[in-house]
C-alpha cells in the first residue's frame, strides 16, 4: 500500500513538472497556446490525487481493522 502511495506522489510531481512546461512554453506574443493540454493535465492530476487518497484511505481503514481501539 505504501508504494502505491509513493507511486501516486510520483506520477503527481510528473504531472505538475509538465504542468510548468506547458504553462512556460505558452507566448501569447505569438499565439502559442496550450490549453487544451493544460485542461488534459489538470484533469490527470485530479484523477491522481483521488486515486492517491483513496490509497491513503485504504490504508488507514486496513490499519484500523488490524488494531482496533
Amino acid at each position: 500500500m505504501e508504494a502505491l502511495i509513493k507511486q501516486y506522489d510520483s506520477e503527481l510531481k510528473a504531472i505538475e513538472d509538465a504542468f510548468r512546461e506547458l504553462v512556460a512554453s505558452e507566448d501569447p506574443a505569438k499565439g502559442i497556446f496550450h490549453a487544451s493540454e493544460i485542461h488534459e493535465n489538470r484533469q490527470k492530476k485530479n484523477i491522481a490525487e483521488v486515486n492517491r487518497q483513496f490509497a491513503v484511505n485504504r490504508r488507514n481503514r486496513l490499519r484500523m481493522e488490524a488494531e482496533p481501539f
